[in-house]
Protein backbone atom coordinates (compact mmCIF):
# COMPACT_ATOMS: atom_id res chain seq x y z
CA UNK A 1 0.00 0.00 0.00
CA UNK A 2 1.57 3.64 -1.12
CA UNK A 3 2.07 6.45 1.65
CA UNK A 4 1.59 10.13 0.92
CA UNK A 5 5.19 11.45 1.89
CA UNK A 6 7.74 13.96 1.11
CA UNK A 7 11.11 13.04 -1.02
CA UNK A 8 12.49 13.27 2.76
CA UNK A 9 10.17 10.98 4.03
CA UNK A 10 10.45 8.46 1.96
CA UNK A 11 14.47 8.62 1.84
CA UNK A 12 14.77 7.44 5.78
CA UNK A 13 11.85 5.17 5.72
CA UNK A 14 13.84 3.22 2.45
CA UNK A 15 16.67 2.74 4.41
CA UNK A 16 15.05 1.41 7.49
CA UNK A 17 13.18 -0.98 5.46
CA UNK A 18 17.29 -1.75 4.16
CA UNK A 19 18.07 -2.28 7.42
CA UNK A 20 20.01 0.25 7.91
CA UNK A 21 20.56 1.46 11.56
CA UNK A 22 22.90 4.19 11.68
CA UNK A 23 22.72 7.19 9.69
CA UNK A 24 25.79 9.81 9.92
CA UNK A 25 25.72 13.30 8.80
CA UNK A 26 26.91 17.15 9.54
CA UNK A 27 23.13 19.34 9.15
CA UNK A 28 23.29 21.90 6.36
CA UNK A 29 20.79 23.87 4.28
CA UNK A 30 20.80 21.06 2.04
CA UNK A 31 19.85 18.38 4.37
CA UNK A 32 17.77 19.76 7.00
CA UNK A 33 14.69 18.06 5.55
CA UNK A 34 16.19 14.89 5.35
CA UNK A 35 17.89 15.16 9.15
CA UNK A 36 14.61 16.22 10.77
CA UNK A 37 12.90 12.80 8.87
CA UNK A 38 15.43 10.84 11.08
CA UNK A 39 13.47 11.42 14.09
CA UNK A 40 10.61 9.86 12.61
CA UNK A 41 12.34 6.43 13.26
CA UNK A 42 13.66 5.96 16.67
CA UNK A 43 15.99 2.59 15.72
CA UNK A 44 18.13 4.83 13.65
CA UNK A 45 21.20 6.41 15.43
CA UNK A 46 22.42 9.83 14.19
CA UNK A 47 26.10 10.14 14.09
CA UNK A 48 27.09 13.88 13.96
CA UNK A 49 30.32 14.57 11.92
CA UNK A 50 32.66 17.20 11.78
CA UNK A 51 34.15 16.52 8.58
CA UNK A 52 32.64 14.43 5.82
CA UNK A 53 35.59 12.73 4.88
CA UNK A 54 35.16 11.49 8.83
CA UNK A 55 31.64 10.48 8.30
CA UNK A 56 32.59 8.96 5.24
CA UNK A 57 35.30 6.85 6.26
CA UNK A 58 33.43 5.48 9.35
CA UNK A 59 30.30 4.56 7.05
CA UNK A 60 33.61 2.76 5.24
CA UNK A 61 35.12 0.96 8.44
CA UNK A 62 31.65 0.17 9.76
CA UNK A 63 30.95 -1.80 6.35
CA UNK A 64 34.56 -3.53 6.60
CA UNK A 65 33.84 -4.63 9.80
CA UNK A 66 30.08 -6.53 9.86
CA UNK A 67 29.27 -5.91 6.11
CA UNK A 68 26.08 -3.99 6.66
CA UNK A 69 25.90 -0.08 5.83
CA UNK A 70 25.58 2.33 7.09
CA UNK A 71 24.61 5.91 5.20
CA UNK A 72 26.38 9.55 4.89
CA UNK A 73 23.96 11.75 4.24
CA UNK A 74 25.95 15.02 2.74
CA UNK A 75 24.94 18.26 1.34
CA UNK A 76 25.69 19.09 -2.32
CA UNK A 77 28.96 20.89 -3.76
CA UNK A 78 31.45 20.67 -0.47
CA UNK A 79 29.40 17.65 1.21
CA UNK A 80 30.51 15.62 -1.81
CA UNK A 81 33.69 16.92 -2.31
CA UNK A 82 34.76 16.09 1.25
CA UNK A 83 33.21 12.15 0.86
CA UNK A 84 35.20 11.49 -2.15
CA UNK A 85 38.63 10.03 -0.76
CA UNK A 86 36.29 7.30 1.33
CA UNK A 87 34.29 6.63 -1.50
CA UNK A 88 37.32 6.14 -3.90
CA UNK A 89 38.91 3.45 -1.32
CA UNK A 90 36.13 1.48 -1.18
CA UNK A 91 35.46 1.75 -4.71
CA UNK A 92 39.16 0.48 -5.05
CA UNK A 93 38.62 -2.04 -1.98
CA UNK A 94 35.41 -3.80 -2.90
CA UNK A 95 33.44 -2.10 -0.05
CA UNK A 96 29.67 -2.05 -0.31
CA UNK A 97 28.41 1.91 0.86
CA UNK A 98 25.53 3.91 -0.22
CA UNK A 99 26.19 7.60 0.09
CA UNK A 100 22.61 9.77 0.18
CA UNK A 101 23.97 13.51 -1.57
CA UNK A 102 21.19 16.35 -1.87
CA UNK A 103 21.32 18.83 -4.81
CA UNK A 104 20.26 21.93 -5.48
CA UNK A 105 16.85 22.18 -7.15
CA UNK A 106 16.07 20.49 -10.34
CA UNK A 107 14.99 23.78 -12.47
CA UNK A 108 17.99 25.43 -11.10
CA UNK A 109 21.10 23.39 -12.17
CA UNK A 110 23.00 24.87 -14.58
CA UNK A 111 22.30 28.41 -13.47
CA UNK A 112 24.91 28.96 -10.62
CA UNK A 113 22.51 27.48 -7.82
CA UNK A 114 24.55 27.34 -4.29
CA UNK A 115 26.82 25.07 -4.01
CA UNK A 116 26.36 23.72 -6.89
CA UNK A 117 29.35 21.69 -8.94
CA UNK A 118 30.28 21.64 -12.67
CA UNK A 119 29.40 17.97 -12.81
CA UNK A 120 28.19 16.50 -9.36
CA UNK A 121 26.96 13.98 -10.90
CA UNK A 122 30.21 12.67 -12.79
CA UNK A 123 32.13 13.50 -9.97
CA UNK A 124 30.32 10.34 -7.85
CA UNK A 125 30.06 8.50 -11.11
CA UNK A 126 34.47 8.57 -10.74
CA UNK A 127 34.33 6.81 -7.49
CA UNK A 128 31.23 4.64 -7.35
CA UNK A 129 30.15 1.66 -9.10
CA UNK A 130 26.41 3.02 -9.60
CA UNK A 131 24.54 6.07 -9.01
CA UNK A 132 21.90 8.30 -10.02
CA UNK A 133 20.04 11.74 -9.69
CA UNK A 134 16.05 10.94 -8.92
CA UNK A 135 13.80 13.90 -10.06
CA UNK A 136 10.57 12.78 -8.70
CA UNK A 137 9.43 11.70 -5.04
CA UNK A 138 7.85 8.45 -6.39
CA UNK A 139 11.25 7.38 -7.78
CA UNK A 140 13.27 7.79 -4.49
CA UNK A 141 12.93 4.18 -2.95
CA UNK A 142 13.11 1.89 -6.10
CA UNK A 143 16.44 4.35 -6.52
CA UNK A 144 17.58 3.59 -2.80
CA UNK A 145 16.71 -0.06 -3.63
CA UNK A 146 18.96 -0.31 -6.44
CA UNK A 147 21.59 1.34 -4.61
CA UNK A 148 21.47 -1.42 -1.81
CA UNK A 149 21.21 -3.85 -4.59
CA UNK A 150 24.23 -2.77 -6.44
CA UNK A 151 26.29 -2.06 -3.65
CA UNK A 152 26.61 -5.61 -2.07
CA UNK A 153 25.85 -7.46 -5.89
CA UNK A 154 28.58 -9.07 -7.70
CA UNK A 155 32.10 -7.29 -6.53
CA UNK A 156 30.83 -4.55 -3.85
CA UNK A 157 30.84 -1.39 -3.54
CA UNK A 158 29.76 2.23 -3.17
CA UNK A 159 27.13 3.44 -4.95
CA UNK A 160 25.28 7.23 -4.38
CA UNK A 161 21.97 8.42 -4.86
CA UNK A 162 21.73 12.53 -5.54
CA UNK A 163 18.21 13.72 -4.31
CA UNK A 164 17.18 17.38 -4.98
CA UNK A 165 16.36 20.22 -2.89
CA UNK A 166 12.73 20.16 -4.62
CA UNK A 167 12.67 16.88 -4.81
CA UNK A 168 13.25 16.22 -0.96
CA UNK A 169 10.22 18.39 -0.27
CA UNK A 170 7.94 17.15 -2.71
CA UNK A 171 4.84 15.10 -1.72
CA UNK A 172 3.55 11.67 -3.61
CA UNK A 173 2.09 8.35 -3.12
CA UNK A 174 5.25 6.08 -2.90
CA UNK A 175 5.92 2.33 -2.12
CA UNK A 176 8.29 1.52 0.33
CA UNK A 177 9.78 -1.72 -0.73
CA UNK A 178 11.37 -4.86 1.44
CA UNK A 179 15.05 -5.26 1.30
CA UNK A 180 16.44 -7.70 -1.73
CA UNK A 181 19.99 -9.14 -1.79
CA UNK A 182 21.64 -10.67 -5.09
CA UNK A 183 21.30 -14.43 -4.81
CA UNK A 184 24.37 -16.00 -4.69
CA UNK A 185 25.72 -17.27 -7.97
CA UNK A 186 27.04 -20.36 -9.06
CA UNK A 187 29.78 -21.34 -11.96
CA UNK A 188 29.35 -23.07 -15.29
CA UNK A 189 29.49 -26.75 -14.03
CA UNK A 190 31.65 -28.03 -16.79
CA UNK A 191 34.51 -25.03 -15.53
CA UNK A 192 34.42 -26.31 -12.41
CA UNK A 193 35.21 -29.64 -13.26
CA UNK A 194 38.36 -28.70 -14.95
CA UNK A 195 38.87 -26.66 -12.18
CA UNK A 196 39.08 -29.56 -9.92
CA UNK A 197 41.03 -32.11 -12.40
CA UNK A 198 43.73 -29.41 -12.47
CA UNK A 199 44.03 -29.49 -8.82
CA UNK A 200 43.85 -33.05 -8.24
CA UNK A 201 46.61 -33.37 -10.79
CA UNK A 202 49.09 -30.63 -9.47
CA UNK A 203 51.78 -32.29 -7.23
CA UNK A 204 52.33 -28.73 -5.43
CA UNK A 205 48.84 -26.43 -6.04
CA UNK A 206 48.69 -23.50 -4.13
CA UNK A 207 45.99 -21.17 -3.13
CA UNK A 208 45.56 -17.26 -2.67
CA UNK A 209 43.10 -15.40 -0.73
CA UNK A 210 41.67 -12.41 -1.14
CA UNK A 211 39.20 -9.99 0.31
CA UNK A 212 35.99 -11.91 -1.73
CA UNK A 213 36.88 -14.80 0.72
CA UNK A 214 35.87 -12.68 3.71
CA UNK A 215 33.10 -11.00 1.36
CA UNK A 216 31.86 -13.94 0.67
CA UNK A 217 31.57 -15.75 3.98
CA UNK A 218 33.61 -19.05 2.53
CA UNK A 219 36.52 -19.45 5.56
CA UNK A 220 34.94 -23.27 6.58
CA UNK A 221 34.87 -23.69 2.56
CA UNK A 222 38.12 -22.43 2.27
CA UNK A 223 39.68 -24.42 5.14
CA UNK A 224 37.93 -27.54 4.16
CA UNK A 225 39.62 -26.99 0.53
CA UNK A 226 42.94 -26.51 2.19
CA UNK A 227 42.63 -29.43 3.87
CA UNK A 228 41.50 -32.00 1.04
CA UNK A 229 44.30 -30.69 -1.41
CA UNK A 230 46.76 -30.45 1.41
CA UNK A 231 47.74 -27.23 -0.37
CA UNK A 232 49.50 -23.93 1.53
CA UNK A 233 47.70 -21.14 1.17
CA UNK A 234 48.87 -16.97 1.84
CA UNK A 235 46.44 -13.56 1.70
CA UNK A 236 46.33 -10.68 0.37
CA UNK A 237 46.62 -7.78 2.78
CA UNK A 238 42.63 -7.23 2.56
CA UNK A 239 42.32 -11.07 3.15
CA UNK A 240 44.76 -11.23 6.35
CA UNK A 241 42.72 -12.66 9.07
CA UNK A 242 40.34 -14.76 6.73
CA UNK A 243 41.82 -18.00 7.69
CA UNK A 244 43.60 -18.14 11.15
CA UNK A 245 47.06 -17.10 10.84
CA UNK A 246 48.09 -20.01 13.07
CA UNK A 247 46.87 -22.55 11.02
CA UNK A 248 49.36 -25.08 9.77
CA UNK A 249 48.55 -24.69 5.65
CA UNK A 250 48.62 -20.68 6.37
CA UNK A 251 51.65 -19.09 5.03
CA UNK A 252 50.37 -15.45 5.81
CA UNK A 253 50.25 -12.62 3.58
CA UNK A 254 51.89 -12.09 0.40
CA UNK A 255 54.01 -9.56 1.50
CA UNK A 256 55.85 -11.85 3.65
CA UNK A 257 59.49 -10.52 3.82
CA UNK A 258 60.90 -13.39 5.33
CA UNK A 259 60.38 -15.38 1.66
CA UNK A 260 58.35 -18.20 2.61
CA UNK A 261 55.48 -17.37 -0.20
CA UNK A 262 57.87 -16.77 -2.47
CA UNK A 263 59.32 -20.30 -1.55
CA UNK A 264 55.47 -21.76 -2.10
CA UNK A 265 54.87 -20.35 -5.43
CA UNK A 266 58.47 -20.85 -7.00
CA UNK A 267 57.30 -24.75 -6.29
CA UNK A 268 53.86 -24.53 -7.29
CA UNK A 269 52.87 -26.43 -10.48
CA UNK A 270 48.99 -24.78 -10.10
CA UNK A 271 47.15 -21.72 -8.33
CA UNK A 272 43.98 -21.11 -7.32
CA UNK A 273 43.04 -17.62 -6.59
CA UNK A 274 39.60 -17.09 -4.80
CA UNK A 275 38.37 -13.28 -4.54
CA UNK A 276 41.30 -11.43 -5.44
CA UNK A 277 41.88 -9.03 -8.40
CA UNK A 278 45.20 -9.71 -8.60
CA UNK A 279 45.96 -5.86 -8.23
CA UNK A 280 49.36 -4.17 -8.48
CA UNK A 281 49.56 -3.54 -4.84
CA UNK A 282 49.31 -7.30 -3.84
CA UNK A 283 51.60 -9.07 -7.15
CA UNK A 284 53.99 -6.52 -8.87
CA UNK A 285 55.07 -4.35 -5.80
CA UNK A 286 55.28 -7.60 -3.87
CA UNK A 287 57.38 -9.46 -6.22
CA UNK A 288 54.85 -12.61 -6.53
CA UNK A 289 54.48 -14.82 -9.83
CA UNK A 290 51.86 -17.27 -10.16
CA UNK A 291 52.65 -20.52 -12.12
CA UNK A 292 51.50 -21.55 -15.69
CA UNK A 293 48.11 -23.11 -14.53
CA UNK A 294 46.03 -20.72 -12.33
CA UNK A 295 42.62 -20.94 -11.81
CA UNK A 296 40.63 -17.79 -10.70
CA UNK A 297 37.42 -17.36 -9.03
CA UNK A 298 35.84 -13.98 -8.80
CA UNK A 299 32.18 -12.38 -8.24
CA UNK A 300 33.34 -10.24 -11.08
CA UNK A 301 33.97 -11.69 -14.61
CA UNK A 302 35.83 -8.99 -15.96
CA UNK A 303 38.73 -8.71 -13.13
CA UNK A 304 39.54 -13.07 -14.16
CA UNK A 305 42.44 -12.79 -16.52
CA UNK A 306 42.26 -9.55 -16.43
CA UNK A 307 46.47 -9.71 -14.69
CA UNK A 308 47.53 -12.92 -15.92
CA UNK A 309 46.25 -15.14 -18.05
CA UNK A 310 44.05 -17.91 -16.57
CA UNK A 311 43.70 -21.80 -17.52
CA UNK A 312 39.81 -21.61 -15.79
CA UNK A 313 37.99 -18.49 -15.01
CA UNK A 314 34.89 -19.42 -12.24
CA UNK A 315 32.78 -16.22 -12.35
CA UNK A 316 30.29 -16.14 -9.27
CA UNK A 317 30.57 -16.06 -5.54
CA UNK A 318 32.97 -17.50 -4.00
CA UNK A 319 31.22 -19.80 -1.04
CA UNK A 320 29.11 -21.32 -3.75
CA UNK A 321 31.72 -21.95 -6.52
CA UNK A 322 34.04 -23.69 -3.74
CA UNK A 323 30.78 -25.94 -2.46
CA UNK A 324 30.49 -26.79 -6.07
CA UNK A 325 34.17 -27.42 -6.10
CA UNK A 326 34.16 -29.49 -3.30
CA UNK A 327 31.26 -31.61 -4.54
CA UNK A 328 33.55 -32.32 -7.29
CA UNK A 329 36.83 -33.06 -6.21
CA UNK A 330 36.29 -36.58 -4.47
CA UNK A 331 35.66 -37.40 -8.18
CA UNK A 332 39.54 -37.50 -9.18
CA UNK A 333 42.73 -38.90 -7.77
CA UNK A 334 44.65 -36.82 -6.27
CA UNK A 335 48.49 -36.86 -6.85
CA UNK A 336 50.65 -37.86 -4.52
CA UNK A 337 52.39 -34.92 -2.34
CA UNK A 338 54.41 -34.43 0.59
CA UNK A 339 52.71 -32.63 3.53
CA UNK A 340 54.32 -29.08 3.51
CA UNK A 341 53.33 -28.23 7.36
CA UNK A 342 56.24 -29.36 9.29
CA UNK A 343 58.44 -27.02 6.23
CA UNK A 344 56.13 -24.14 6.92
CA UNK A 345 56.09 -24.53 10.94
CA UNK A 346 59.86 -24.80 10.87
CA UNK A 347 60.35 -21.27 8.42
CA UNK A 348 57.80 -19.52 10.61
CA UNK A 349 59.75 -20.75 14.11
CA UNK A 350 63.02 -19.67 12.25
CA UNK A 351 61.56 -16.08 11.46
CA UNK A 352 60.36 -15.58 14.89
CA UNK A 353 63.67 -15.71 16.22
CA UNK A 354 64.66 -13.38 13.66
CA UNK A 355 62.12 -11.00 14.07
CA UNK A 356 62.20 -11.14 17.72
CA UNK A 357 64.96 -8.32 18.48
CA UNK A 358 63.08 -5.82 16.14
CA UNK A 359 61.80 -2.93 18.17
CA UNK A 360 59.06 -2.96 15.74
CA UNK A 361 58.37 -6.84 15.93
CA UNK A 362 58.71 -6.15 19.75
CA UNK A 363 55.83 -2.85 19.77
CA UNK A 364 53.52 -5.01 17.53
CA UNK A 365 53.86 -7.88 19.95
CA UNK A 366 52.86 -5.88 22.86
CA UNK A 367 49.43 -4.90 20.86
CA UNK A 368 49.33 -8.46 20.26
CA UNK A 369 49.52 -9.50 23.67
CA UNK A 370 46.93 -6.98 24.69
CA UNK A 371 44.75 -7.75 21.41
CA UNK A 372 41.21 -9.97 21.65
CA UNK A 373 40.59 -12.24 19.16
CA UNK A 374 37.84 -10.36 18.25
CA UNK A 375 39.13 -7.07 17.98
CA UNK A 376 39.80 -5.07 14.88
CA UNK A 377 43.27 -3.23 13.78
CA UNK A 378 42.20 -0.59 11.11
CA UNK A 379 45.42 0.70 8.91
CA UNK A 380 46.64 3.89 7.31
CA UNK A 381 49.37 3.51 4.31
CA UNK A 382 52.19 4.04 6.28
CA UNK A 383 55.08 2.67 7.93
CA UNK A 384 53.09 1.08 10.17
CA UNK A 385 51.29 0.17 7.89
CA UNK A 386 53.90 -2.62 6.97
CA UNK A 387 54.60 -3.45 10.90
CA UNK A 388 50.93 -4.82 11.18
CA UNK A 389 50.43 -6.93 8.32
CA UNK A 390 54.04 -8.34 9.16
CA UNK A 391 53.41 -8.46 12.75
CA UNK A 392 50.35 -8.67 13.60
CA UNK A 393 48.26 -11.79 13.98
CA UNK A 394 44.69 -11.84 12.66
CA UNK A 395 42.97 -15.61 13.24
CA UNK A 396 39.06 -13.82 12.23
CA UNK A 397 37.52 -12.44 9.09
CA UNK A 398 37.39 -8.30 9.01
CA UNK A 399 39.75 -8.11 12.18
CA UNK A 400 42.46 -6.06 10.61
CA UNK A 401 41.00 -3.63 7.76
CA UNK A 402 43.00 -1.06 5.53
CA UNK A 403 43.24 1.38 2.92
CA UNK A 404 44.66 -0.98 0.14
CA UNK A 405 44.68 -0.09 -3.22
CA UNK A 406 44.45 3.86 -2.67
CA UNK A 407 46.45 3.63 0.24
CA UNK A 408 44.97 7.02 1.66
CA UNK A 409 46.10 8.53 4.80
CA UNK A 410 43.35 9.63 6.98
CA UNK A 411 41.14 6.51 7.17
CA UNK A 412 42.51 4.57 10.32
CA UNK A 413 41.12 6.49 13.11
CA UNK A 414 37.67 7.03 11.44
CA UNK A 415 37.20 3.72 10.32
CA UNK A 416 38.02 2.24 13.65
CA UNK A 417 35.41 4.50 15.10
CA UNK A 418 33.44 2.56 12.33
CA UNK A 419 34.25 -1.21 12.93
CA UNK A 420 33.37 -0.08 17.14
CA UNK A 421 29.80 1.34 15.70
CA UNK A 422 29.04 -1.66 13.85
CA UNK A 423 30.17 -4.37 16.93
CA UNK A 424 29.88 -1.66 20.72
CA UNK A 425 30.82 -4.98 22.30
CA UNK A 426 33.92 -5.32 20.78
CA UNK A 427 37.64 -3.53 21.06
CA UNK A 428 38.47 -1.43 17.92
CA UNK A 429 42.61 0.19 17.60
CA UNK A 430 44.12 2.11 15.02
CA UNK A 431 47.59 1.44 14.22
CA UNK A 432 49.00 4.99 12.50
CA UNK A 433 51.59 7.06 11.95
CA UNK A 434 51.63 10.67 13.30
CA UNK A 435 51.28 12.62 9.68
CA UNK A 436 47.91 10.36 8.62
CA UNK A 437 46.13 10.86 12.29
CA UNK A 438 46.13 14.17 12.26
CA UNK A 439 44.33 13.82 8.49
CA UNK A 440 41.37 13.20 10.48
CA UNK A 441 42.07 14.50 13.74
CA UNK A 442 38.45 16.22 14.05
CA UNK A 443 36.95 12.49 14.04
CA UNK A 444 37.83 12.52 17.69
CA UNK A 445 35.62 15.44 18.41
CA UNK A 446 32.50 12.98 17.13
CA UNK A 447 33.87 9.97 18.92
CA UNK A 448 33.86 11.89 22.63
CA UNK A 449 30.51 13.32 21.61
CA UNK A 450 29.08 9.76 21.19
CA UNK A 451 31.40 7.89 23.15
CA UNK A 452 32.73 5.93 21.02
CA UNK A 453 35.29 4.31 22.61
CA UNK A 454 37.95 3.31 20.18
CA UNK A 455 42.13 3.83 20.51
CA UNK A 456 44.40 4.92 18.39
CA UNK A 457 48.28 4.10 18.60
CA UNK A 458 50.28 7.21 17.18
CA UNK A 459 53.25 5.89 16.36
CA UNK A 460 54.98 9.33 16.39
CA UNK A 461 58.45 9.86 14.47
CA UNK A 462 57.40 13.58 13.32
CA UNK A 463 58.06 12.98 9.31
CA UNK A 464 56.05 11.25 6.89
CA UNK A 465 58.53 8.54 7.40
CA UNK A 466 57.66 6.32 4.34
CA UNK A 467 58.40 9.19 1.68
CA UNK A 468 61.01 11.28 3.49
CA UNK A 469 63.47 7.47 3.20
CA UNK A 470 62.19 6.85 -0.02
CA UNK A 471 63.39 10.93 -1.09
CA UNK A 472 66.75 9.99 0.73
CA UNK A 473 67.58 6.43 -1.23
CA UNK A 474 66.83 8.48 -4.40
CA UNK A 475 67.83 11.87 -4.06
CA UNK A 476 70.39 11.54 -1.49
CA UNK A 477 68.04 14.63 -0.20
CA UNK A 478 64.61 15.39 1.61
CA UNK A 479 61.92 17.80 1.46
CA UNK A 480 58.40 18.66 2.96
CA UNK A 481 58.56 15.34 5.08
CA UNK A 482 59.55 16.79 8.22
CA UNK A 483 56.15 17.49 10.39
CA UNK A 484 56.00 19.45 13.41
CA UNK A 485 53.31 18.21 15.55
CA UNK A 486 50.66 18.57 18.83
CA UNK A 487 51.64 17.18 22.01
CA UNK A 488 49.00 13.97 21.02
CA UNK A 489 48.31 13.78 24.80
CA UNK A 490 47.65 17.01 25.47
CA UNK A 491 45.51 17.28 22.66
CA UNK A 492 43.38 13.98 23.69
CA UNK A 493 42.57 15.58 26.65
CA UNK A 494 41.83 19.06 25.20
CA UNK A 495 39.15 17.21 23.08
CA UNK A 496 37.91 15.57 26.48
CA UNK A 497 39.46 12.14 25.35
CA UNK A 498 42.06 9.85 27.58
CA UNK A 499 45.55 10.38 26.47
CA UNK A 500 48.55 8.57 27.17
CA UNK A 501 52.56 7.99 26.20
CA UNK A 502 54.28 4.52 25.71
CA UNK A 503 58.35 4.58 25.68
CA UNK A 504 58.27 0.95 25.04
CA UNK A 505 56.69 -1.97 24.31
CA UNK A 506 56.10 -3.13 28.19
CA UNK A 507 54.22 0.56 28.51
CA UNK A 508 52.48 -0.08 25.27
CA UNK A 509 51.04 -3.15 26.99
CA UNK A 510 49.81 -1.43 30.36
CA UNK A 511 48.08 1.58 28.16
CA UNK A 512 46.51 -0.67 25.59
CA UNK A 513 44.90 -2.78 28.42
CA UNK A 514 43.84 -0.33 30.72
CA UNK A 515 42.42 1.92 27.48
CA UNK A 516 39.98 -1.11 27.23
CA UNK A 517 38.60 -0.47 30.10
CA UNK A 518 37.57 3.24 29.43
CA UNK A 519 34.06 4.20 28.21
CA UNK A 520 35.58 7.41 26.10
CA UNK A 521 38.16 7.24 23.08
CA UNK A 522 41.82 7.23 24.53
CA UNK A 523 44.91 8.11 22.28
CA UNK A 524 48.38 6.11 23.26
CA UNK A 525 51.40 8.00 21.60
CA UNK A 526 54.39 5.99 21.09
CA UNK A 527 57.80 8.14 20.17
CA UNK A 528 59.95 6.68 17.48
CA UNK A 529 63.42 7.54 18.56
CA UNK A 530 65.75 9.07 15.50
CA UNK A 531 68.63 6.91 14.62
CA UNK A 532 66.86 3.79 16.55
CA UNK A 533 66.92 0.51 14.22
CA UNK A 534 63.23 -0.51 14.05
CA UNK A 535 63.05 -3.10 12.13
Amino acid sequence: MADYLTGSEATIAQLVAEGVEVVLSIPGEHNLSLCDSVLDFPRLRFITGRHEQGITFMANGYARACGKIAVPIVISGPGVTNSITPLADAYLDSVPMVLIATQSDSHRLGKGAFHELKDQTGLLASVTKWNTRVERVEEVPDAIRTAFVQAHGGRPGPTAVEIPLDVQAQRGQVDIYPSVRPERRRSDPDAVREAARLLSAATSPLVHLGRGVALSECTAEVIQLIEHLNAPCFTTALAKGTIPEDHPLNLGWGGDQYGLVHQFLEDADAALVIGSSLDEADTERLGLTFPETLIQIDACSDVIGRKYPVSVGLAGDAKAVLSQLLAELPNYDQATRSSPTARIAEHKQRALGRMQHKLAWQFMNAIQQALPRDAFVTNDASQTNGWALSFLQRHLPNTINITRNLAALGYAFPAALGAKLAYPERQAMAVVGDGGFLFTIFSLATAVQHRINAVAIVFNDESYSTIRGIQAQRFGRTIGADLRNPDFVRLAEAYGAAGAQAENPKQLYDTLMAAWQRDVPTIIEVPIRENVDYV
